[in-house]
């Protein structure tokens, strides 16, 4: 199943790319944060909006930093200053939270056309 072209089109407008579907029904969607992460989610295609809705709202910026911070006590390279990592947990919840909002602009108003 793939995503819908009205969804798509929200998804390129706002930065986002589908990067690979699943054989159960779900699509991985990506998009660099502004620190430079290759920041990416999964879910289902077949209510999409909602999906996203629910990823976004429980997107926890203080488990996002923590998992970076882990990462680097574990000797992963290039993770940025605790301080760069907040900023950019914020600005991915923000992210999350824009793209939520357009997905479901637009599921509303394909619902009004009908």
């Amino acid at each position: 199943m793939n995503i819908e072209s009205k969804y798509l089109n929200v998804l390129e407008n706002h930065g986002w790319a589908v990067s690979s579907y699943t054989d159960d029904g779900r699509v991985e969607l990506e998009k660099y944060s502004p620190a430079g992460e290759d920041f990416s989610i999964c879910v289902g295609v077949e209510n999409l909006p909602a999906e996203v809705r629910e990823y976004a709202a429980g997107f926890g910026i203080d488990e996002h930093i923590e998992m970076w911070i882990e990462a680097r006590k574990n000797g992963v390279s290039g993770v940025p200053s605790t301080r760069e990592l907040v900023k950019d947990a914020e600005d991915i919840d923000k992210m999350l939270q824009e793209i939520a909002a357009a997905l479901s602009r637009a599921e509303e108003a394909s619902e009004c056309d009908t």
